[in-house]
């Protein structure tokens, strides 16, 4: 963040700036008692902050910061606080299973108007798909999904849990923009049976950097694949939706200079939306899955 000092009363400014230009809410009952929980990570460590183009009542923005040290520490510290409930569902022991077999780092996602969302765990060591299947509480239509996880993709990189929605996304390793080629993506949307991705999109999402499925417990189906590009201002697809546009010009950043952004584009069996991520604050000793910094890409349009 070179030399910005970040304090929380600017990031919570800042996430009611987010809030604004996204047009929903911050709720401060729900948000205000996870940053003062996690006061030190939000001022010191990695902050993401994105919001979607779905419809404004299903919209929302949400903030993401990692944790770099143990996490079973952070999962205790939200769940003492209040923040985070246990119930019982497979999900819980998915985490608790993860956690005691292999190394991670761990992070969590802050709606703005719901409060604790999402507990990811990213792997600094690439587990197997047939690993990550192997663990207790995964769900069956992930299981159901194998041969397609293995081959688009590979090796699992980060897993997340959604205590809102009930549903896990599993992440692939890290890779090379243009590994995943516009063909592959075309393909893997047609063998889904989701919402097609126009000339444009399919030009742009053949420089992801990985891919990510999302699965439910309750359903057989996966509910949604995304792909991520890396992007800077002048590079980023502003044109696609005016949610886009606003978001990118008008976004703080705890330190100005570094401005970067992630676009992601979601497809699921009815239809698809965008994601845009603003990389609000860096950290020194980044770990990434693998080992493997997603790449920037520029000049993609």
């Amino acid at each position: 963040m070179g030399t910005s000092v970040l304090t929380l009363d600017k990031f919570r400014n800042d996430l009611r700036e987010y809030a604004r230009l996204a047009e929903t809410r911050y709720d401060p009952a729900v948000v205000d008692p996870v940053l003062d929980a996690l006061a030190d990570l939000w001022t010191h460590s990695v902050v993401g902050v994105r919001t979607t183009t779905q419809p404004v009542a299903e919209r929302d923005v949400n903030a993401r910061v990692m944790h770099p040290g143990d996490p079973g520490e952070l999962i205790a510290t939200l769940r003492d606080a209040g923040l985070l409930t246990f119930t019982g569902h497979p999900m819980e022991t998915l985490l608790t299973e993860v956690l005691a077999a292999v190394p991670t780092r761990s992070g969590v996602d802050l709606a703005l108007t719901g409060g604790v969302q999402k507990v990811w765990l990213m792997f600094p060591e690439l587990l197997s798909v047939e690993r990550m299947l192997g663990f207790a509480g995964i769900p069956d239509s992930a299981r159901g999904h194998a041969a397609h996880l293995a081959h688009y993709g590979g090796q699992i990189g980060i897993m997340a849990v959604d205590f809102t929605a009930r549903t896990l996304n599993l992440y692939s390793q890290v890779f090379v923009p243009g590994t995943l080629t516009s063909a592959d993506i075309a393909e893997i949307l047609s063998d889904l049976d989701f919402a097609p991705a126009a000339a444009d999109e399919l030009a742009l999402l053949g420089r992801a950097f990985n891919l990510y499925r999302t699965f439910s417990w309750t359903a057989p189906e996966m509910q949604r694949i995304c792909l991520p590009v890396r992007l800077d201002t002048e590079s980023f697809p502003v044109h696609l939706d005016p949610v886009l546009e606003r978001f990118v010009a008008g976004a703080p950043f705890a330190d100005p200079a570094s401005r970067g952004f992630v676009f992601y584009a979601a497809y699921g069996p009815t239809g698809r939306y965008f994601k845009v991520q603003a990389e609000y604050a860096a950290a020194a000793n980044i770990t990434f899955p693998g080992g493997t910094a997603p790449q920037r890409v520029t000049n993609s349009r």
